[in-house]
């Protein structure tokens, strides 16, 4: 299967204490203070212990309660960030599933891919699969996202199965034992699954982008009314760079033909990006501001803002000098890659500085 890059969900909407309280009535599950969505072997271990499937009657009881708890707008900022999370881990999925192929052939039969510079396991991690049981639960609420609830319930098992293998390698230090038979048989469980996965996951991505790009401009219009200048240049700053991205894409461009690149449209996605990060250092330089968002830190992105800048100034001077990049499935200064890479670090702190 060729893994293709995709983009990180903007950023969350609500509170995710609101989430929280709700699905973890209707799932059974244990709150989670692992805000970047890793866990080490101890975490793997509880969640697995903690996640439990209640009788239907239970679950149909704490999904009414949980109705009629909060009010549609409410469930439909719930249901939104569960959806932009399962987005997230799915591109992080992809990551993995990217890193595997470079090691193990795509072929039902095990085999390494031959002189290949990595080892088994290369880039494979744990992950929390709980994000899963809580799309399902929000899938069956109010009010009906139906794209996005229908693709929630198709992908629910291959993702889990996937997630599940990512652990068992994970944790797994004897898959070398017998000629690789436990290497073979986590290897199976993946070849069964990656394809519907792959398919759905796109699927789901998209549906994901088409909703996010409703819901930003309605946020960011709500920050400009109510004065959050800090708030909302680091939100527009994502966005126009999404927008960037997406042409690059829709141009069918990536970094192995970086140099077909047509900047037409890209330059002036840059200037406003620009202004962008500028009103940003100019607002987050305001002590009066910094108050009134309620921001102690006065660098709260630390260098963010200038890297991602930075990062498509290069991609620009590296299409001017029509230089092909030589190792285009790598990070590198000039690729669009790079930009992906400093855009979703770029997201992770908008969602750690703004909603955790």
């Amino acid at each position: 299967m060729k893994i293709k890059r995709h983009l990180k969900a903007g950023y969350l909407a609500a509170s995710i204490l609101g989430l929280s309280l709700l699905l973890g009535g209707c799932t059974g599950q244990q709150n989670s203070d692992n805000a970047n969505n890793t866990m080490n072997q101890a975490d793997a271990d509880n969640a697995e212990k903690n996640v439990s499937n209640p009788a239907p009657e239970a679950t149909s009881e704490a999904e009414s309660t949980a109705e009629e708890e909060y009010d549609l707008e409410t469930m439909r900022l719930i249901k939104y960030n569960v959806y932009v999370e399962m987005n997230n881990y799915m591109v992080e999925m992809l990551d993995i599933l990217d890193d595997y192929y470079r090691v193990v052939e795509p072929a039902d039969e095990f085999a390494f891919v031959a002189d290949s510079e990595y080892t088994y396991k290369y880039g494979v991690h744990s992950l929390n699969s709980s994000i899963v049981d809580d799309a399902v639960s929000v899938a069956a609420m109010e009010p009906a996202f139906d794209k996005l609830d229908e693709l929630t319930l198709q992908i629910a098992d291959p993702m889990r199965n996937l997630m599940n293998i990512f652990s068992d390698i994970d944790h797994s230090y004897d898959f070398a034992d017998n000629q690789y038979e436990k290497a073979k048989e986590f290897h199976a469980v993946i070849q069964e699954n990656v394809e519907a996965f792959g398919e759905l996951s796109y699927e789901f991505m998209d549906a994901v982008s088409l909703m996010g790009t409703e819901q930003i401009a309605i946020d960011e219009q709500r920050m400009l009314d109510e004065g959050m200048l800090i708030t909302y240049n680091c939100s527009h700053m994502i966005t126009v760079t999404q927008a960037l991205l997406n042409e690059c894409y829709a141009q069918g461009v990536y970094d192995d033909n970086i140099t077909e690149l047509d900047l037409t449209n890209i330059k002036p996605l840059y200037d406003e990006l620009a202004a962008t990060v500028a009103a940003y250092e100019e607002a987050v330089n305001d002590k009066n501001q910094l108050m009134k968002e309620s921001l102690s830190d006065s660098a709260p992105f630390s260098g963010l803002p200038n890297s991602l800048l930075q990062s498509v100034e290069w991609m620009i001077k590296q299409v001017e000098s029509q230089q092909p990049i030589e190792d285009p499935g790598r990070e590198y200064l000039g690729g669009i890659i790079h930009i992906e890479e400093v855009l979703s670090s770029v997201i992770d702190r908008y969602n750690t500085v703004f909603v955790e």
